[in-house]
């Protein structure tokens, strides 16, 4: 089973909030309707579907998921910032269906009552890539998909969604999908990051961790930070961050099982009003300093 999890920390009033919308919503609001083209409606305020779109020299399959939200709405990208509901997607179902690639295109910022999130609103397409076990035979598709969408109330939801995508397209629709992936955040390169030092050390509060970018200019103000690992037994939450010259400082509340961290497995995104950076992996502040 393939089964992409929410990240664990959202704030514990937004979602008791979520959970009230549900209730007050009705019985409807636990599932999508289905749509007659094959999507479905998640409570009048997002339209989802699969898209087909091309096929690599390997047999894997490019698709997206398209989320045509109503106006006034938005979702959440991957780790929703400060409050929201990131979706989550489960494979389970699917046959011949060895694994699943997400590409994010480009979020943006959110605010309200003090508070900011990320996501988007509008129409996404969330670009998949979907590798077969056997890349003759066809992929069926089976995503179980849970989503926040949020307006004047925020709702949580999901949508069954199938297709059969073969060796060759059925009526692909490439455009779109080229044009989210032409869409995605900027590497710390074509930012002009000089550098990306993140270290550990006992803050005030508990264990903290500190990420600096230095850029080759000044640095933007009110980026909002994000930083995530897959290394197991180490929890980061949310940053807080502050430019202050060339630099952006995040520090954010770190619980870990061992003071070693993997600096290669850390991906801090910096996120805008009209721009986002994606920069992987950082180094040792301490080291750095000794080098010089």
């Amino acid at each position: 089973m393939f089964h992409a999890a929410p990240p664990s920390l959202i704030a514990p009033a937004f979602f008791a909030g979520l959970l009230a919308a549900t209730a007050l919503a009705g019985p409807h609001a636990a599932a999508a309707e289905a749509a007659p083209d094959g999507a479905a409606m998640v409570d009048g305020a997002a339209r989802v579907s699969l898209i087909d779109g091309w096929r690599a020299p390997d047999g894997r399959v490019v698709a997206a998921i398209s989320v045509r939200l109503a106006p006034g709405w938005h979702t959440y990208w991957r780790n929703p910032g400060d409050v929201g509901m990131p979706p989550s997607f489960d494979w389970g179902g699917s046959e011949n269906l060895a694994g699943v690639a997400i590409d994010w295109p480009r979020p943006k910022l959110f605010e309200a009552f003090g508070d900011r999130s990320i996501g988007y609103d509008g129409d996404l397409v969330l670009p998949i890539t979907l590798t077969p076990r056997d890349p003759s035979r066809p992929v069926d598709l089976s995503l179980d998909l849970a989503i926040g969408v949020c307006s004047d109330v925020c709702v949580p939801d999901q949508a069954k969604l199938s297709a059969r995508f073969g060796p060759r397209p059925s009526d692909p629709d490439p455009a779109p999908i080229r044009a989210a992936l032409a869409d995605r955040p900027r590497t710390a390169a074509e930012a002009g990051v000089a550098e990306v030092t993140c270290d550990l050390a006992q803050g005030p509060d508990g264990l903290e961790m500190t990420a600096t970018v230095t850029f080759d200019g000044p640095a933007k103000p009110g980026q909002m930070a994000v930083i995530e690992s897959s290394q197991p037994g180490l929890w980061i939450g949310a940053p807080e961050a502050r430019s202050r010259g060339r630099s952006l400082v995040a520090r954010a509340p770190v619980e870990a099982k061992s003071a070693a961290i993997d600096r290669g497995d850390l991906r801090l995104t910096l996120v805008g009003d009209d721009d986002a950076i994606d920069i992987r992996g950082c180094g040792s502040a301490r080291r750095a300093s000794a080098a010089r």
